[in-house]
């Protein structure tokens, strides 16, 4: 709040992207953007992108954006059909390390963000596993020397038009543990969305939404497993798939900030 207003005071203008619109912070603010969603990191992400590609639009560094903004509408159905195709691979891992003593998370990149917030706030503070999550650019600093061949371990890493380029700690783990549990989001089609020069940008920013879609809610949280439930992202997919969450989200953001 004393940001927002010392912002304000200064002519700085705020965006505030809050769940209640009467907030102090959204008062303070220059413009507001209304989260109605309940629960999943995705579409805060959503959100995120529309906005701060638009200033990089305005900036002159990306002609593609009117295409991406549009395709973005698409990506809530794809993240629904790929929950639905991981839902037995999320099974057979569950099944495999819901007792390990130990895991290993590391993320790169975006990727990095999501790789933290599971292995902190879901499987060490909801579930009580214990965890070691550490950057890509940390994992060969020390971590490394704790890896071990019953270790299961999970590399987070991005993935880019070329297979098998920039992951050498997915490919260093694989030479130690016999546990490696590899998440490839090319598995899984955008469809509907151009894979060229906006669709680069798709590719990228996709990522972090797809692990936070399918990571807390199927990979290692299921109850016959041993963990405990946790809210299903599903109604919020059913939610946008119905068509009550998206519209509201585009259209607010292209007519009442973009267009300002």
């Amino acid at each position: 709040m004393a940001i927002a207003e010392w912002c304000k005071a200064q002519g700085i203008r705020v965006v505030a992207i809050t769940k209640n619109s009467d907030s102090p912070l959204a008062n303070a603010a220059t413009w507001h953007i209304p989260m109605r969603h309940k629960n999943g990191v995705e579409y805060e992400y959503m959100l995120l992108y529309w906005v701060f590609f638009r200033l990089v639009q305005g900036n002159g560094e990306f002609d593609d954006y009117d295409r991406f903004a549009s395709q973005l509408e698409l990506l809530p159905e794809n993240l629904l059909n790929a929950k639905k195709q991981f839902d037995p691979q999320a099974d057979a891992i569950a099944q495999k390390y819901h007792s390990a003593d130990y895991m290993m998370w590391i993320g790169g990149a975006e990727m990095w963000g999501e790789v933290y917030l599971f292995s902190m706030c879901i499987l060490e503070e909801m579930q009580w596993k214990r965890t070691k999550s550490v950057s890509s650019a940390e994992f060969f600093h020390g971590t490394l020397e704790l890896l071990e061949k019953d270790v299961p371990a999970v590399p987070g890493e991005r993935r880019g038009q070329m297979p098998g380029a920039g992951r050498p700690r997915e490919r260093f783990a694989a030479k130690i543990t016999d546990n490696l549990v590899v998440f490839d989001p090319r598995e899984y089609a955008l469809a509907g969305i151009d894979i060229g020069s906006a669709g680069c940008w798709h590719r990228a920013s996709s990522q972090p939404c797809w692990w936070t879609v399918l990571l807390p809610f199927r990979a290692l949280h299921r109850p016959q497993s041993g963990y405990s439930p946790l809210l299903p992202a599903v109604r919020v997919l059913i939610a946008i798939k119905k068509g009550t969450l998206r519209p509201l989200i585009f259209g607010l953001i292209k007519r009442s900030v973009i267009r300002r």
